[in-house]
């Protein structure tokens, strides 16, 4: 495997799939990569929100026209086996993975599903958001991780969270998956060390889920307020998408490790 450390990871032909690539920090992450990229790259933006995928493709040509953009209708809490294990056929649309120097996964879909601990009561609806937050994500990695498996670069960006450090009430589903998907990344980092593993922490970033998920849906009041309060100094998307392409084209950060888009 070639040693990418130290290379910027924007330099060759690659294949990049970005999940919940419809709005938000996603599309930003996919038009902004776009234009990153050398001709020739692939990018894959999946999400369940065909109509909004439509606009970050456009957005995401306009941005580079050397750079083919395709999108794809994906649930990553589908339980279904198949759509999981044809979904490169899909979106590869004839390519082969020899033809990249590179393939990138950046995991960025997810959900809050606010509620107190003691109310998770619903079996079903614990198991939904740990199948679109948890499992989609291990299940899409390792497909991700088998096709382009003798592709000479992999990269995985994991979208973390700040409540990887603390936990918040009515978020015990939230804050438990961030850290358990921090946690699966760092072991990934640690089986295969010649792939360069990062979770970012976007910070409060202006975002639908934050004023819906966030200010509207959450249990706890104290932490509305909290989220009120941060709502005066929310980053935008794209600036904090900004610093993450920075921190890929330096590149030289630990393989498995959280960076957040505070730190120095």
């Amino acid at each position: 495997m070639a040693d990418v450390a130290g290379k910027g990871l924007f330099s060759v032909k690659t294949v990049c799939i970005v999940t919940g690539g419809s709005r938000g920090i996603g599309r930003s992450i996919t038009v902004n990569f776009a234009s990153k990229f050398p001709p020739g790259s692939l990018l894959i933006a999946l999400s369940r929100d065909v109509e909004q995928l439509t606009v970050t493709k456009t957005l995401s040509t306009k941005a580079n026209p050397a750079v083919l953009s395709v999108t794809h209708a994906f649930d990553q809490g589908t339980l279904d086996q198949q759509k999981y294990e044809k979904l490169f056929q899909d979106t590869l649309q004839g390519r082969r993975a020899s033809d990249f120097q590179q393939a990138m996964i950046v995991h960025n879909a997810g959900s809050v599903g606010s509620e107190f601990c003691r109310n998770l009561t619903d079996v079903s609806q614990v198991s939904q958001y740990l199948n679109v937050n948890l499992a989609g994500l291990i299940a899409l990695n390792a497909q991700f991780m088998q096709v382009f498996k003798d592709v000479p670069s992999k990269v995985a960006v994991n979208i973390s969270s700040g409540a990887v450090n603390r936990p918040v009430a009515s978020w015990g589903l939230y804050c438990s998956g961030k850290v358990f998907r921090e946690m699966f990344m760092r072991t990934l980092a640690l089986e295969q060390p010649n792939i360069r593993v990062l979770s970012y922490d976007p910070g409060p970033v202006d975002t639908k889920m934050f004023h819906t998920e966030g200010i509207q849906e959450t249990k706890a009041e104290e932490h509305v307020q909290a989220l009120r309060a941060m709502a005066k100094k929310l980053l935008a998307p794209d600036t904090t998408v900004d610093r993450l392409i920075a921190i890929l084209e330096k590149n030289v950060f630990e393989s498995g490790c959280h960076i957040s888009y505070f730190d120095d």
